[in-house]
């Protein structure tokens, strides 16, 4: 491939990202925008001082562990360990005192339970998937090393995840919340369009028969999330997106589906739905997401090569790293060779 091949394809793969998360975030705008108009609307704006406290309290709480947390390690490598003990015994004081206080403050059950539930049912989706990454189909796709029958037995089993999604769902108020476009989302995101696609198709179409008010954008958001999947993998040469950049597309794509419903439904139900729902399916997709990037890591790491060869493997990788760079940097001293041409 010469050069300005090369460069073509460089220039087309990052419109191509920039294109979707661009039209994924100006969605998540218009979301945002519909939420204000609501609540001014609708007057909503008035919050006690008492929530406002709960909050400031429960973010301090969580300041304080995330920083003490973060540098504990730290104490653990100078080999203090006292310190190391002692700080963890800070950090399930504090979280002790936060869960006293919000039991005592406020209606927990109530707030809480739903984030609860969507934690169980969470669980239950990410465990078979981790029981699915045990299986063949999905350890020769991760190692590039697949066939169509391993591609069509890994699209079976996004499928029937996503529509066990559709079955299993949160309810708040007369809204249902669920992590179904999470796993096609993934699905996109691990196989491509031989996966993503159809799963993303059959799920769709299953949440479309079992009907409901917002079962058009629903299933519509579930049938693109297959298709903005594969899009990305594709986009990253076939390899499932850095973890920091799927954790920012769930988020995003989350608003997207809540702006397909605002779109798509009556305007009666559609901001009372969604503002419902939001905040469930964003805690679930995203920290889904996270945790499938864990195991995703984790499985791939699992070789099952020595030390030896896993090294070689790791040296090989840097080499080609190099090689890479290598080429960019030649691309540039021919770049630099044709400007002192012409001039």
């Amino acid at each position: 491939m010469n050069r300005k091949a090369r460069r073509r394809k460089v220039n087309i793969k990052y419109l191509g990202y920039l294109l979707i998360f661009l039209v994924l975030f100006i969605s998540n705008i218009i979301l945002y925008v519909s939420f204000f108009k609501y609540a001014v609307t609708h007057d909503v704006f008035h919050i006690s001082f008492e929530v406002i406290n709960n909050l400031l309290t429960m973010v301090s709480a969580i300041i304080i562990f995330g920083f003490i947390s973060t540098r504990l390690p730290q104490f653990r490598n100078l080999g203090d360990s006292s310190i190391y003990e002692i700080g963890y015994l800070i950090i399930i004081g504090i979280f002790s005192i936060l869960i006293s206080y919000f039991n005592q403050s406020t209606n927990s059950a109530t707030f809480f339970m739903p984030f609860l539930n969507m934690f169980k049912v969470l669980s239950v989706m990410l465990i078979l998937m981790l029981i699915a990454t045990k299986t063949r189909f999905f350890k020769n796709i991760m190692h590039k090393k697949f066939t169509k029958v391993d591609l069509f037995f890994t699209f079976v089993i996004f499928a029937i995840l996503g529509c066990l999604a559709s079955m299993y769902t949160i309810p708040v108020n007369s809204s249902f919340a669920n992590v179904r476009n999470l796993i096609i989302l993934i699905g996109g995101l691990f196989g491509g369009p031989f996966v993503g696609i159809p799963a993303g198709i059959v799920s769709g179409g299953f949440r479309f028969v079992e009907g409901g008010v917002t079962a058009l954008p629903c299933s519509l958001a579930t049938v693109i999330a297959g298709f903005v999947g594969s899009a990305i993998y594709i986009l990253n040469n076939k390899k499932f997106l850095n973890g920091k950049f799927s954790v920012i597309l769930m988020f995003l794509y989350v608003g997207f589906e809540m702006a397909l419903i605002v779109w798509l439904t009556p305007p009666n139900i559609s901001i009372t739905y969604v503002s419902d729902i939001y905040p469930l399916m964003l805690f679930g997709s995203v920290l889904g997401m996270i945790l499938f990037v864990m195991i995703f890591r984790e499985v791939k790491s699992d070789t099952g090569l020595s030390y030896e060869e896993f090294r070689i493997r790791e040296l090989e990788n840097t080499l080609d790293e190099f090689d890479d760079e290598i080429e960019k940097l030649k691309e540039d001293v021919e770049l630099l060779k044709e400007k002192n041409d012409l001039e």
